[in-house]
Protein backbone atom coordinates (compact mmCIF):
# COMPACT_ATOMS: atom_id res chain seq x y z
CA UNK A 1 0.00 0.00 0.00
CA UNK A 2 1.26 3.28 -0.90
CA UNK A 3 2.34 5.85 1.80
CA UNK A 4 0.37 9.50 1.47
CA UNK A 5 2.17 11.98 0.67
CA UNK A 6 3.02 14.62 3.32
CA UNK A 7 2.95 18.14 2.76
CA UNK A 8 5.44 20.82 5.11
CA UNK A 9 2.46 22.93 6.70
CA UNK A 10 5.31 25.64 6.06
CA UNK A 11 4.73 25.04 2.11
CA UNK A 12 1.23 25.55 1.50
CA UNK A 13 0.51 27.58 -1.50
CA UNK A 14 -1.49 30.84 -1.03
CA UNK A 15 -4.12 31.62 -4.19
CA UNK A 16 -3.98 35.03 -5.37
CA UNK A 17 -7.27 37.01 -5.50
CA UNK A 18 -8.28 37.62 -9.29
CA UNK A 19 -10.01 40.73 -9.96
CA UNK A 20 -12.44 39.05 -11.82
CA UNK A 21 -13.02 36.70 -8.87
CA UNK A 22 -13.59 39.78 -6.66
CA UNK A 23 -15.66 41.62 -9.21
CA UNK A 24 -17.82 38.39 -9.35
CA UNK A 25 -18.22 38.11 -5.56
CA UNK A 26 -19.22 41.97 -5.25
CA UNK A 27 -21.63 41.76 -7.96
CA UNK A 28 -23.70 38.62 -6.14
CA UNK A 29 -23.37 40.55 -3.08
CA UNK A 30 -25.10 43.79 -4.35
CA UNK A 31 -27.65 41.56 -6.22
CA UNK A 32 -28.78 39.59 -3.08
CA UNK A 33 -28.92 43.19 -1.39
CA UNK A 34 -30.78 44.58 -3.84
CA UNK A 35 -33.77 41.36 -3.90
CA UNK A 36 -33.70 41.49 -0.23
CA UNK A 37 -34.33 45.52 -0.08
CA UNK A 38 -37.02 45.03 -2.74
CA UNK A 39 -38.47 42.09 -0.83
CA UNK A 40 -42.47 42.65 -0.20
CA UNK A 41 -43.07 43.94 3.11
CA UNK A 42 -45.31 42.00 5.49
CA UNK A 43 -47.46 45.00 6.37
CA UNK A 44 -49.08 45.07 2.42
CA UNK A 45 -48.70 41.38 1.82
CA UNK A 46 -50.49 38.39 3.54
CA UNK A 47 -47.18 36.81 4.95
CA UNK A 48 -47.25 32.73 2.84
CA UNK A 49 -48.93 30.22 4.93
CA UNK A 50 -51.08 32.22 7.34
CA UNK A 51 -54.38 31.33 6.61
CA UNK A 52 -54.44 28.52 9.24
CA UNK A 53 -53.10 30.50 11.87
CA UNK A 54 -55.89 33.25 11.14
CA UNK A 55 -58.60 30.42 11.03
CA UNK A 56 -57.29 29.05 14.39
CA UNK A 57 -57.04 33.01 15.70
CA UNK A 58 -60.78 33.48 14.25
CA UNK A 59 -62.25 30.10 15.89
CA UNK A 60 -60.95 31.12 19.82
CA UNK A 61 -62.34 34.77 18.88
CA UNK A 62 -65.34 33.00 18.67
CA UNK A 63 -65.31 30.59 21.72
CA UNK A 64 -63.75 33.56 23.95
CA UNK A 65 -66.87 35.60 22.83
CA UNK A 66 -65.22 38.30 21.26
CA UNK A 67 -66.33 37.79 17.86
CA UNK A 68 -69.93 37.47 17.30
CA UNK A 69 -70.06 36.56 13.28
CA UNK A 70 -67.94 37.89 10.07
CA UNK A 71 -68.76 37.73 6.77
CA UNK A 72 -66.29 38.32 4.30
CA UNK A 73 -67.74 39.11 1.24
CA UNK A 74 -69.10 42.49 2.84
CA UNK A 75 -65.32 42.60 4.72
CA UNK A 76 -67.24 43.13 7.93
CA UNK A 77 -66.80 41.60 11.44
CA UNK A 78 -69.40 41.81 14.23
CA UNK A 79 -68.19 41.81 17.93
CA UNK A 80 -68.82 41.81 21.56
CA UNK A 81 -67.16 45.72 22.51
CA UNK A 82 -67.43 44.66 26.36
CA UNK A 83 -64.95 41.71 25.35
CA UNK A 84 -63.37 43.53 22.75
CA UNK A 85 -62.70 46.55 24.93
CA UNK A 86 -60.97 43.73 27.76
CA UNK A 87 -57.72 43.40 25.11
CA UNK A 88 -55.03 46.05 24.73
CA UNK A 89 -54.45 47.51 21.32
CA UNK A 90 -51.55 45.35 20.56
CA UNK A 91 -54.34 41.81 20.83
CA UNK A 92 -57.35 44.01 19.31
CA UNK A 93 -54.53 44.77 16.53
CA UNK A 94 -53.78 40.86 15.73
CA UNK A 95 -57.05 40.13 15.99
CA UNK A 96 -57.89 42.62 13.38
CA UNK A 97 -55.14 41.42 10.99
CA UNK A 98 -56.44 37.43 11.29
CA UNK A 99 -59.81 38.15 10.44
CA UNK A 100 -58.17 40.11 7.34
CA UNK A 101 -56.31 37.02 7.00
CA UNK A 102 -59.35 34.73 6.75
CA UNK A 103 -61.22 36.81 4.56
CA UNK A 104 -57.61 36.65 1.96
CA UNK A 105 -57.50 33.04 2.09
CA UNK A 106 -61.30 33.23 0.89
CA UNK A 107 -60.10 35.51 -1.85
CA UNK A 108 -62.29 38.12 -0.52
CA UNK A 109 -59.64 40.53 0.00
CA UNK A 110 -57.25 41.51 2.46
CA UNK A 111 -59.41 44.33 4.39
CA UNK A 112 -61.97 43.85 7.29
CA UNK A 113 -64.18 46.15 9.21
CA UNK A 114 -64.97 45.71 13.00
CA UNK A 115 -68.15 47.36 13.81
CA UNK A 116 -69.88 46.76 17.58
CA UNK A 117 -72.58 44.21 17.50
CA UNK A 118 -75.51 46.14 19.61
CA UNK A 119 -74.68 49.99 18.37
CA UNK A 120 -73.40 48.55 14.58
CA UNK A 121 -70.59 51.37 14.57
CA UNK A 122 -67.53 50.78 13.38
CA UNK A 123 -64.42 50.51 16.08
CA UNK A 124 -61.81 48.84 13.87
CA UNK A 125 -60.74 48.80 10.52
CA UNK A 126 -57.88 47.29 8.68
CA UNK A 127 -57.32 48.41 4.52
CA UNK A 128 -54.18 45.62 4.34
CA UNK A 129 -51.90 48.53 5.11
CA UNK A 130 -52.76 50.35 8.31
CA UNK A 131 -54.83 49.90 11.52
CA UNK A 132 -57.19 52.47 12.43
CA UNK A 133 -58.83 51.60 15.79
CA UNK A 134 -61.07 54.11 18.20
Amino acid sequence: MPEPVKTDPEKTDKRAATPLGLIVGLGALGLLLVLLFFQSSPSTDLPPDQGPLGIALVDNMMTNGVLVDYECAKTTAWVNRAVWSKYNFEQRRNMLIGLATVCETKHAGYRITVVDYDTKLEIASFDGKSVKME
